[in-house]
């Protein structure tokens, strides 16, 4: 965890928890309402929790908080520290330069495998309508999904549940900060990088698809190492 990292002390704002129609088990559902809470920016970087606080506010008893935070921590969503303290975790400027060297490697390697009539385009290209419709809606927050949706349909290519389950956790780390450099001009110019790498990949120009995907995620890292160095 940053080591500057100021912590936040102050209340958060939890719905309880709607288990009555839920055949999951309850400490799968309170991660799932924790998990969301931190990437969508509910529970910030920083944010101090208490197994107590969170209990009270979803309306559940400590345990299954207790073993939902085991599994975020896991997963680098929360950090514990000294005296029995939990924070959600901040991502550090080498977590952000490491995500995007890795996902840049792999993610070129899975466009390569898809060819001008491989399946998965379409997914790619309703990523493309889905996140469309969400911007022209003024909802960013699922414009950023879409997003992410995008990029893990290129990473199914590669046909490997590993692989995909590691970067799908990636991008955990890094997509709760959508909330700070979401607008309307990065969706549109992030819109028109998709459907020109989707554009080359018809056409057959695999390669220069690969140029363009890498310049489109060294964009993208750009920006997040802008918001998070002033934060």
């Amino acid at each position: 965890m940053d080591s500057h990292l100021t912590l936040i002390t102050s209340d958060f704002t939890l719905e309880p928890l709607d288990y009555s129609s839920s055949y999951i088990p309850l400490r799968e559902a309170v991660y799932q309402k924790l998990k969301t809470a931190i990437l969508d920016g509910t529970l910030k970087p920083g944010q101090l929790l208490s197994e107590n606080q969170i209990a009270d506010k979803l309306s559940v008893s400590r345990t299954p908080v207790r073993e939902a935070i085991r599994i975020l921590e896991t997963e680098n969503l929360v950090t514990f520290l000294p005296g029995r303290k939990v924070v959600v975790t901040m991502p550090t400027l080498q977590d952000i330069h490491e995500v995007y060297e890795i996902r840049s490697i792999v993610e070129a390697e899975a466009l390569r495998r898809i060819t001008s009539s491989h399946p998965v385009i379409r997914q790619m290209e309703e990523a493309i309508e889905r996140g469309e419709e969400y911007r022209m809606q003024g909802n960013l927050q699922k414009r950023g999904e879409m997003n992410t949706y995008f990029h893990l349909s290129i990473i199914s290519a590669l046909e490997n549940q590993r692989v995909q389950q590691f970067i799908d956790s990636l991008h955990d780390t890094i997509s709760r900060f959508r909330v700070y450099y979401l607008t309307l001009e990065w969706a549109v110019e992030r819109e028109d990088e998709h459907k020109e790498i989707v554009s080359l990949i018809k056409q057959g120009n695999t390669e220069q698809a690969v140029t363009v995907l890498k310049k489109h995620l060294a964009i993208s890292k750009e920006n997040l190492v802008s918001v998070f160095t002033q934060k």
